[in-house]
């Protein structure tokens, strides 16, 4: 019994680790995973009830008893270790965002008494009685009004609050924006629930996606939500896959036009319409975000300022809340001439209000690299989670941060940064640790008002002839339907160029970047792209490379040859070969090599690498780079310099033994095990040494 005892716990700790790999990695784990773990230890508390020593040798009764319970177990061991082989199947399967996973009674404030506001209460209690399951008069649910008054917020908490009591089983939720591409929507849709769509035909992806929908609510017997944020023009829900709803489906629109939602089916009992505040709860918001006044003179100044500043806010909470948050804190001076800016042109329309108010926050930045960093952010598609990460490397690249010598001194400037906008409410902190978004009427003023860089976000490349060549400096450019890039896009000005989700395969002119030479950053992120030589040779002033969870089908030698690079990244993508040319960017400070599965590393990499600061090698699923014993001996001269680094070893054969660490701020190492990861964690400092590695215990790194 105590051999088949050992051999449970053996079992155990090999389940459980492979739980723990997949929950990090966010796989879908069987549920027979949990009822197996429950069952070994309710077994192990068992055995400790059994008496198997100090039975003298003629109790024969005891002996007897003591032997017939051992026996038993045996077999019940033995069978909850076959339970392992035969019920439990491990799969790389993603589990699907929209699954409610919580059963908890509602907390008190989901009454709607969450909303301050009584012109809200009201509306937020009635659009939760018509979402109820068992309210079949209203399938479909619309939140109306004009932009900044607050529906993606209501909608937030509705989906909470449905959420909390599980009223439904599944919610799913797309952020539509201006693009009502059908193909991207029901992509975006598969994606949350975790499912592929391998049809390329939009009608066939329509079927396939509804069959899928329709097994996942077992015809109705499972309650589902579909939330569709910020309609902007009509979306024929027959070519997503949604129309007709299908049994035990409901679905909530959000939108500023009422018309919109009408043309898509929703009652007019069923639409919700979100005004503006009354000037009472405009002036509860405002002074609830500045903070209390006390009762000096200045003090009372600041208030009837303050009551007038609300006044031309008209009601909108997004304008109130931006411009007390800028003046929060601040001297009375800067309040009067906050009011004078909002009077002097006499503006009467909510969006112009905003547009100035925008303004005026973004003018009161005190530092320009708040500046560079919002204007920067404000590239990215509509809603977009934005990596903070990202904001460095390219910020890096143009040139963003004065007298900044290296990356940690830069990752410093960019989360102080970041922290400064969201605090003046012109970014807003994401779902996701380390990401940010920004408003889109925030993203407007960017890219619509902002004379002082010209960029442009263009998510439909038809597009694309609408924009002045000439003229922009920096674009983002989703390439979705794409094969071949459009010929005629030539920005002799661009320092910045983003490719983001194309096909498989996306075919490029070779004479692309000759005449695009002052390009400083480029990154493709999601694309198929033959890198050929002749493409990048004339990108003398690229500083920043990023490559990421890209099908590179070229051998990427030639890279080798951008002399001015200062950060390169292949994070995700397919290459199995890091060649020894890339040891000629004497620049380099920092180099990404996340997620390349079976990597090899050609000798003489490291040991060119001088300049490099930061080196980034996590494995994927396994997969850990494959380090000989040259890369160990370059890598044991790189750890002296390195101020970050992320790296795995479990069955390498070849690993770094006389490393020095004593540089080292920014780390994640783990060595004999894969690393730990949560991808809802920000970077933390970690260690995880699953084996004798004395050399890496005694090697200093720094507090």
């Amino acid at each position: 019994m105590k051999k088949e005892i050992d051999m449970l716990k053996h079992t155990e700790e090999d389940i459980k680790e492979k739980k723990k790999t997949a929950d990090s990695n966010s796989h879908e784990v069987s549920h027979h995973v949990s009822a197996w773990l429950e069952d070994a230890k309710n077994m192990k508390d068992k055995t400790q009830n059994i008496q198997t020593s100090g039975i003298r040798w003629f109790n024969v009764a005891k002996r007897y008893k003591t032997g017939k319970q051992c026996y038993a177990i045996t077999r019940e061991i033995k069978a909850l270790i076959d339970r392992n082989k035969n019920d439990i199947n491990w799969t790389t399967e993603q589990k699907s965002l929209a699954k409610v996973l919580s059963n908890v009674t509602p907390s008190v404030d989901h009454d709607g008494t969450q909303f301050i506001f009584g012109s809200r209460e009201l509306i937020f209690k009635e659009a939760l009685k018509s979402l109820q399951p068992s309210n079949e008069t209203h399938k479909m649910i619309a939140l109306c009004g004009m932009g900044g008054v607050g529906k993606t917020t209501m909608m937030e908490q509705l989906k909470k609050a449905v959420k909390d009591p599980k009223m439904f089983d599944w919610v799913i939720k797309v952020v539509i924006g201006e693009n009502t591409d059908p193909i991207s929507l029901q992509q975006a849709i598969a994606q949350y629930i975790g499912k592929d769509l391998t049809e390329t035909n939009k009608d066939a992806r329509a079927e396939r996606l509804r069959e899928k929908l329709v097994d996942m609510s077992d015809d109705g017997k499972k309650k589902v939500l579909v939330i569709m944020d910020d309609i902007w023009k009509e979306v024929d829900l027959k070519d997503v896959g949604l129309s007709p709803l299908p049994n035990g489906f409901k679905l909530l629109l959000t939108s500023r036009f009422e018309s919109v939602c009408t043309q898509m089916g929703v009652k007019r009992d069923s639409i919700f319409n979100l005004r503006v505040l009354n000037d009472a709860e405009a002036k509860t918001l405002f002074f609830g975000v500045v903070g209390r006044l006390s009762e000096g003179d200045d003090d009372l100044e600041l208030q009837r300022v303050g009551e007038d500043i609300v006044k031309k806010c008209g009601g909108l909470p997004i304008a109130i809340i931006t411009i007390a948050k800028s003046l929060s804190g601040n001297i009375k001076e800067a309040w009067q001439k906050a009011l004078w800016h909002l009077q002097k042109d006499d503006l009467k329309d909510l969006e112009c209000i905003t547009h100035r108010i925008f303004e005026m926050s973004y003018e009161n930045l005190k530092e320009d690299d708040d500046k560079a960093i919002f204007l920067l952010s404000g590239l990215f598609p509509y809603d977009f989670d934005i990596c903070i990460e990202d904001l460095l490397r390219y910020g890096w690249g143009l040139n963003f941060f004065k007298d900044v010598k290296n990356l940690a001194t830069a990752r410093r400037h960019v989360k102080i940064c970041v922290n400064n906008l969201i605090r003046a409410n012109l970014l807003i902190e994401s779902d996701h640790i380390g990401y940010v978004k920004m408003h889109d009427l925030a993203r407007a003023f960017v890219l619509s008002n902002v004379s002082k860089v010209k960029q442009a976000s263009i998510v439909n490349h038809d597009n694309i002839k609408d924009t002045n060549e000439s003229t922009f400096e920096r674009i983002l450019f989703k390439c979705t339907g794409m094969s071949e890039f459009p010929q005629h896009f030539n920005y002799s000005k661009l320092s910045l160029l983003i490719l983001m989700d194309g096909n498989k395969i996306l075919k490029f002119q070779e004479d692309i970047y000759e005449r695009m030479k002052k390009l400083q950053v480029v990154s493709y992120e999601n694309l198929g792209i033959p890198l050929l030589p002749v493409t990048f040779q004339h990108l003398t002033k690229l500083q920043t490379l990023c490559l990421h969870s890209c099908l590179l089908v070229n051998d990427v030698s030639f890279l080798g040859s951008l002399s001015n690079l200062e950060i390169l990244s292949f994070a995700n993508c397919n290459i199995t070969r890091l060649p020894s040319t890339i040891g000629k960017l004497k620049k380099l400070k920092l180099l990404d090599l996340t997620g390349c599965v079976d990597l090899s590393i050609d000798d003489g990499v490291f040991q060119d690498l001088g300049s490099l600061e930061e080196l980034y090698m996590r494995a994927y699923n396994g997969s850990p780079i494959r380090f000989t014993d040259a890369n160990c001996d370059e890598f044991e001269k790189l750890s002296q310099q390195l101020f970050a680094l992320e790296l795995e070893f479990f069955e390498n054969k070849a690993q770094p033994k006389n490393v020095s660490f004593k540089n080292l701020k920014r780390f994640r190492i783990s060595i004999g095990c894969e690393l730990e990861y949560d991808e809802n964690d920000s970077f933390r400092n970690t260690i995880d040494l699953a084996i004798d590695c004395n050399e890496l215990i005694e090697c200093e790194i720094s507090d």
